[in-house]
Parts: structure tokens; sequence; C-alpha cells
């Protein structure tokens, strides 16, 4: 897999309050992820950080113990092991934030992508995205959980810095409840798929479209992140922006390694011992008197 990131502050912001994350856990295992965070935990760290080293030690705690192994590698398994590290994270930044019913110090939007073989699993809180380029064609695998959002250019259209924009007020994100739901879907990958994870610093300054025109022209997952922060630039973006390309998702995936390929063969195998074994029985059953010739 080739992997390009990057993040900018933006014109009017000073502190980053985003994060990523790219990682490798196994062969064939990948976890691609990025956040938006308000509010600081423990000793002054910010929230979004906080979450996604959360979910990598959690991740990489599991995968010590054979989590991606191929027995346990299904896909009810893989959901389970996401949104339980998501709930990890959750539980952690609540509780470190000093969080309350009444009260909310701190939490974060994440997009999470774990890549496992053929399959992409996609946990979503927040207002942070995930993207699906395939066939030239971009479509968005997340829904913002924000009662409302403005305009992706906020009429900056040229290189006049824009006024700021009024953030939408998101009911949902990771480390403000006590109990956390999660969106997680699956998609199968094929050949040539790309992904692209971003914040709310980007994708309110750049259309679905232009994203994968940005993708069909440049050479690398660096250069694509590098003409995303560029656009974002020229239309004045005021807000910290992250971006995460994943590119050759499926490079060095043997076809065997297919869920559904293995289902289905096991499937087959299964059924064809079963028939031979009816035959046989019957013949057995025959040639020994055990029915009337």
């Amino acid at each position: 897999m080739e992997v390009g990131v990057g993040s900018d502050f933006g014109i009017l912001q000073r502190q980053q309050s985003d994060a990523q994350l790219a990682e490798n856990f196994a062969p064939n295992v990948a976890l691609l992820a990025v956040a938006d965070g308000f509010g600081i935990v423990g000793k002054g760290l910010p929230t979004a950080a906080v979450a996604l080293t959360t979910i990598r030690d959690y991740l990489r705690r599991r995968q010590r113990h054979g989590a991606f192994g191929a027995r346990r590698a299904t896909p009810g398994h893989l959901r389970a092991l996401l949104l339980a590290a998501l709930d990890h994270a959750n539980a952690k930044l609540f509780t470190l934030s000093g969080s309350n019913e009444d009260f909310v110090a701190g939490g974060t939007s994440v997009t999470a992508v774990l890549v496992v073989g053929y399959q992409a699993y996609v946990a979503h809180v927040g207002d942070a995205r995930a993207y699906l380029s395939r066939l030239g064609r971009v479509e968005s695998l997340t829904a913002d959980d924000a009662i409302f959002s403005d305009d992706a250019h906020g009429g900056a259209t040229t290189s006049v810095p824009a006024k700021p924009l009024t953030r939408g007020l998101l009911w949902r994100s990771l480390g403000t409840q006590h109990k956390l739901e999660v969106s997680i879907a699956n998609v199968e990958l094929l050949a040539g798929d790309e992904l692209v994870l971003c914040t709310d610093g980007v994708h309110r300054r750049i259309e679905t479209d232009e994203i994968g025109e940005i993708l069909e022209r440049s050479q690398s997952a660096s250069e694509a992140v590098a003409h995303m922060f560029a656009l974002t630039k020229g239309r004045g973006n005021v807000d910290n922006g992250t971006i995460v390309v994943g590119r050759q998702l499926l490079v060095g995936t043997p076809l065997a390694m297919r869920p559904n390929l293995l289902d289905r063969l096991r499937g087959t195998v299964a059924l064809l011992i079963l028939a031979v074994m009816a035959i046989s029985f019957a013949i057995y059953v025959y040639r020994f008197g055990l029915v009337p010739h």
C-alpha cells in the first residue's frame, strides 16, 4: 500500500487540533485514520492525538494475540474488533477529560479505515470523512454527524481568505458520551481503488469531484495530498486540515485470501464430501445385503 499524509494549520489557527495515522499491523493489514478534536486531556494533550494513539495501541495488543490471523479474520470479528477499539478510546477520553452528563471538556471526530486483505472496515463518528475512488468516480463512505453544515466553500473561490465558517453542531463525537454508538461500514475493495480520509478543514473547501480530478492527475499519494492542500489554501482555508490518501491497496494481497472466495470454496468442498459419503454408504448397504437386491 502506498500512503500519503499531511496536515495544515489553516490561516487563523495557531494550534493543531487534528491528528492522522497510517500504520501496518501485519501483512495485508493496515489502519488509516484522521481525527479532528477540541479540548485537551491529561497533561494538556490534544484529544485527537490521544484518540488515535489509543485506537492504535489497542489494535497492536490484539494483533499480538493473533487477532488478524486467517482463522479469526472474519467480517464479524473484524467489525467487532474495530468497534471495541473505538469504544476503548471513547471511555479513555471521557474519563481523562473529566466530562460528565452535564459538562463536556473535550472530544473528537474520528474516521478510521481498517484494511484487511480485500476488505475495508470504515468506522466513523463526527464530521471527518472517508472517500472511495473507483474507476474515476469518488463517493463518500461516511455521513457527517452534524445537525447542520455549511457550504463547502462558503463563497470563497479566490485566493482571498474566507470568513470563518460556523461549525456544524456535532450530535455525536468520541469522548463526549459515556456510551458511544459508532457507524461501521464494510467495503469490498477492487484493484485500482483509492481511499481518501480528511477532516472538515479539507472537505469544506474541496468538492467530491475535485478530489477525483486530483487523484487522477497525481502520480503518487503524497502528490495528491500536496495538490489538495494547495487548493484549500488558495480558497482561504481558516481551519486545521488533515488528509490521508491510500493507493495500491491490494498490492501483495494474494487472491486466495479473499474472504468471500474462501467461504465459497469451503462450502463447495463440504458439499462434495457429504455427497461422496452418501454415495459410499449407499453402495455399502447395497453390496452387503442390508436391503433387498
